[in-house]
């Protein structure tokens, strides 16, 4: 059984942001790169681990996909079998801020 995705109120918002902002100078670029991270976060149905653990918190239930300059950080929940988009955070913000 594949595990369910679900974006959290301020991944969805990161996500927006960085399309949105993008696209005030390349609209087909802002959706390129939308659609590469969401397929990004697809394959994680399949394969959760396949993320790293996130350095900073240790936590083998908090992974991160990089796609740069952005990390796709998530959380599992093996028990609901589902896979929690937590942040679109870009790699020049510094510290990772989770919520």
């Amino acid at each position: 059984m594949d595990f369910r995705i679900d974006w959290s109120e301020s991944a969805k918002n990161d996500l927006k942001n960085v399309v949105s902002y993008i696209a005030e100078e390349d609209p087909v670029a802002a959706l390129n790169f939308g659609e590469g991270i969401v397929a990004s976060v697809e394959q994680l149905e399949l394969f959760p681990r396949s993320g790293r653990v996130v350095p900073e918190k240790g936590d083998d239930h908090l992974r991160e996909i990089p796609y740069s300059p952005y990390r796709i950080v998530y959380e599992i929940d093996d028990a609901k079998r589902m896979v929690s988009i937590v942040r679109v955070w870009h790699t020049s913000r510094g510290k990772l801020e989770l919520g």
